[in-house]
């Protein structure tokens, strides 16, 4: 293959792996406690490299390199801003950790901490109504009718009478967590550990999408990927004129 045309088609696949993750980071500017992922490639190695030879090649298509490969989505769990809602099941985690759900046998984690109480009593995640866990990964029963009230520790009371505390967690290694959609993380090979952070009742986490950085990300990216296009259309033209003349002058 024409090691500038590789060159240029592996830069092109870059960019338009890049460009799909920072529409998505945009796509999710308002939602709640969102993470943006950013995303990531290494060099590939020349095939000289590889090989351990070099005796196709010259020094100067060596420090081409050898293009780019994907690597997987990184996620910034930097903490964003916090906003009062005024909602008595809204809660934000100021700080490090999440809150856990249970999913069937599987628990999730997430900084969404849009809550709701659900038919039979039990606090539930405002979207899919999927239950609270608590520090002995319980489900949590409350009264609906009762005023509630979340210190700053997780603790939940009702009519003076303390219920449960939120499980609040962290990891070690945030890198091993994957994503799952609805905003919620599976954890790989980690085990979470307790973390003493800061719960704001009727608040929660604003998205860590900053819509001015991701916007000139998107516009920088689709002018780098229609370069790499342009560079393969040039260098395809390149090839057709060579080989029409080749063949004209062979005749």
């Amino acid at each position: 293959m024409n090691y500038g045309m590789y060159a240029s088609a592996a830069g092109a696949m870059a960019n338009s792996y890049r460009l799909d993750v920072v529409a998505n980071n945009l796509a999710n500017v308002d939602t709640v406690a969102f993470k943006r992922d950013l995303a990531m490639f290494t060099a590939r190695p020349t095939q000289a490299e590889e090989d351990g030879g070099r005796r196709y090649t010259t020094d100067l298509l060596e420090n081409m390199g050898g293009g780019l490969f994907a690597l997987p989505t990184y996620t910034d769990f930097t903490a964003a801003s916090l906003k009062q809602t005024g909602g008595v099941y809204d809660l934000a985690i100021s700080g490090n950790g999440f809150f856990q759900i249970a999913q069937g046998d599987q628990t999730l984690y997430t900084r969404d901490g849009r809550l709701s109480i659900d038919d039979s009593g039990q606090l539930v995640t405002l979207d899919d109504h999927l239950p609270i866990l608590d520090e002995d990964g319980q489900t949590i029963k409350l009264d609906r009718q009762l005023d509630t009230h979340i210190d700053a520790t997780g603790l939940i009371s009702q009519a003076g009478e303390d219920i449960a505390r939120l499980a609040i967690v962290d990891f070690d290694r945030k890198d091993n967590l994957i994503k799952t959609g609805s905003n919620r993380f599976m954890a790989d090979g980690v085990q979470p550990h307790p973390v003493e952070s800061r719960i704001m009742q009727q608040y929660l986490e604003e998205s860590g999408i900053n819509p001015v950085s991701e916007l000139t990300a998107m516009i920088r990216t689709q002018r780098m990927l229609e370069s790499n296009l342009n560079l393969l259309q040039i260098q395809s033209q390149t090839l057709s004129q060579a080989a029409t003349r080749l063949g004209m002058i062979s005749g």
